[in-house]
């Protein structure tokens, strides 16, 4: 019998496909909807749709639709709920009105005639990414959400000592990709889906990102020392200083303002130094102030885990 060897930064995606597989044959021949999405429709709207339970045990009667602004892992929060709405045993989607721009998830649960089948299983009947509402054009300015304010960057006055190579910012601004997809597609490289596998070995790295209150240099006060670290280390691209300043700053108490925009620098740092999975640690941290792009920075940085050290990209770094 021949073996091959297994790549130790190929573990992640080994679990994850042992892990998917298992839930699968779990679902079988239960009432366990299956492949539930959500995404942005038209307007306020959020759909959402899933498969319908295979051939399962007792027939489904109907299907209850619940929400949450964070993910639905457990039965505890569940039960918490009140139902967003309850549809037809046979319906595979609903559109939910989103009074705001806040990421919901959500979770569908199946009722037979023995009652409602409260089994949580993420990715399958709960998602595990969360989507929010399209942010009109004509609107932009007046939403004041986390999200949008990653993509809304009005032109502020310049005062003096702007941050040097401001011309690495371009192109940095475009949306993430998104999880439950990065997941399937890990899960087939590790199937040896050789063709998913050249794809990955392609990806680039990211641009430099920046945000605009840190472009100009701060009358005073925490936002001039981050403002300074920056100068000194993070835009001269000596990212392994610029870690080690990072971690020496958020060591000090600053303000909270200062210190989400620090530990995103940090997730950046560690991306830029090749330490992936130091930099997937980091940027969850900051996760709920900035979901859209963490999700981006998230989604890379496991690309380049999965990819063999001597075929990624080489990035511009000097340490």
């Amino acid at each position: 019998m021949m073996h091959f060897p297994v790549r130790k930064n190929r573990l992640i995606p080994a679990v994850l496909f042992l892990f998917c597989f298992s839930r699968t044959l779990f679902a079988a021949g239960r009432p366990v909807v299956t492949n539930i999405s959500a995404s942005a429709g038209t307007g306020k709207l959020i759909n959402v749709s899933w498969a319908l339970p295979s051939k399962p045990e007792q027939p489904v009667t109907s299907l209850i639709v619940f929400r949450d602004v964070k993910p639905i892992a457990s039965y505890s929060q569940l039960a918490a709920l009140e139902p967003a709405a309850t549809l037809g045993g046979g319906d595979t989607g609903w559109s939910d009105s989103a009074a705001d721009y806040a990421d919901y998830y959500y979770a569908v649960i199946a009722v037979t005639g023995s009652g409602r089948y409260d089994i949580i299983i993420p990715s399958m009947n709960a998602t595990v990414n969360g989507a929010h509402r399209k942010l009109p054009q004509q609107n932009a300015a007046a939403d004041t959400s986390a999200s949008a304010k990653e993509k809304l960057y009005p032109q502020g006055t310049m005062r003096e000592t702007p941050l040097p190579y401001v011309d690495l910012l371009e192109g940095t601004n475009t949306s993430g990709t998104h999880m439950g997809k990065q997941a399937q597609d890990q899960a087939k490289l590790l199937a040896g889906n050789t063709a998913e596998y050249a794809a990955a070995k392609k990806a680039k790295p990211l641009d430099v990102y920046v945000f605009e209150e840190d472009l100009v240099s701060p009358d005073g006060g925490d936002d001039y020392f981050l403002f300074d670290a920056l100068r000194t280390t993070f835009i001269r691209k000596k990212y392994t200083e610029s870690a080690a300043a990072l971690n020496k700053l958020l060591g000090t108490n600053r303000s909270e303002g200062v210190t989400r925009r620090a530990k995103f620098y940090l997730g950046e740092s560690y991306y830029f130094s090749g330490n992936y999975q130091e930099a997937v640690k980091t940027f969850l941290t900051v996760s709920d102030v900035y979901p859209v792009l963490t999700k981006k920075w998230i989604d890379s940085s496991l690309d380049f885990m999965n990819i063999p050290a001597g075929d990624i990209p080489p990035a511009d770094v000097s340490q």
